[in-house]
């Protein structure tokens, strides 16, 4: 029912120093992935041009020296499934580099030679996006989808307004389950909207008297719980999908629908609430 606003949404390790990162705002959040015979590789964008680069999260990421030979020669430690080893390799600075709606400048990374992995595959390999560049993107891969989604600044103000709204309203889900009607008002908008299978409700007082009748000052208390998901912010305002469980004098009630909750004046409040589903278990068959 939309109380509790959210659940919260790996150590890294870079062969080189870091490099810069900036994200543009939601271009673009899945890349697609191709196949290379068995193996995943994907587009990368390096100064303007693109280039194939095998996804491997068990390696460092590192360049083919083939397609990068112009560096500086140092002995690196590269690290791949079969392990970590020494070797001698040319650190290459990019000036620009592009994954879907992310741009590195000034990436270090070493080159050695890929011709192996190319010849395995049958095509040229410019690279190997390893854990470290991964994780830096907040990449998630989808192998059955056969993308990558890479994390973009609306995945993280969406993640940090999620944050937020759990830290300020965690208390309503205790004031429900307490009958604290005064602490649960505190957590609606004075304008909320709320709809089920048959009501139709407008206003604190309204929405508090549905609660009220239903659910609260029973012995036993009614118990709710809530998982939310699917976070969508608009401006200070968030539309989030919710499963829930109530369980109270009459049986289990189990439901589902869409809420939004909007920041205003400081506060975080409930503004809308639409239960498209529920279902009823009579009390015997809940027990």
């Amino acid at each position: 029912m939309g109380l509790r606003w959210c659940s919260s949404f790996a150590a890294l390790f870079l062969l080189f120093p870091a490099a810069g990162m900036v994200s543009s705002p939601a271009r673009g959040q899945e890349i697609p992935l191709e196949r290379c015979d068995s193996l995943p590789v994907m587009e990368v964008i390096v100064g303007g041009q693109p280039m194939r680069f095998l996804v491997d999260t068990a390696a460092t990421s590192f360049l083919n020296l083939k397609s990068f030979s112009e560096g500086k020669a140092r002995d690196v430690r590269v690290t791949s499934w079969s392990g970590t080893l020494a070797t001698s390799a040319r650190e290459v600075t990019l000036e620009e580099v592009e994954i879907g709606s992310t741009k590195f400048v000034g990436l270090k990374l070493p080159a050695v030679d890929l011709s192996a992995v190319g010849s395995a595959c049958g095509k040229k390999i410019d690279g190997i996006l390893g854990v470290d560049l991964l994780g830096k993107l907040g990449a998630t891969i989808d192998l059955k989808k056969q993308t990558v989604h890479v994390t973009t600044a609306s995945d993280e103000r969406a993640s940090q307004l999620a944050a937020e709204m759990h830290r300020e309203m965690h208390h309503c889900l205790e004031a429900f389950n307490n009958s604290d009607e005064k602490s649960f008002g505190d957590c609606l908008d004075p304008k909320i909207v709320l709809f089920s299978l048959d009501t139709e409700l407008y206003g604190r007082e309204q929405v508090i008297g549905y609660f009220r009748d239903r659910y609260f000052h029973q012995k036993p208390a009614a118990r709710l719980e809530i998982r939310e998901s699917a976070f969508h912010p608009i401006g200070e305002a968030v539309w989030y999908e919710y499963e829930f469980t109530i369980e109270f004098a009459r049986g289990l009630l189990r439901g589902r629908g869409m809420a939004m909750c909007r920041r205003s004046e400081g506060f975080w409040r409930m503004v809308s609430m639409h239960h498209s589903v529920m279902e009823l278990e009579p009390l015997p068959a809940a027990k």
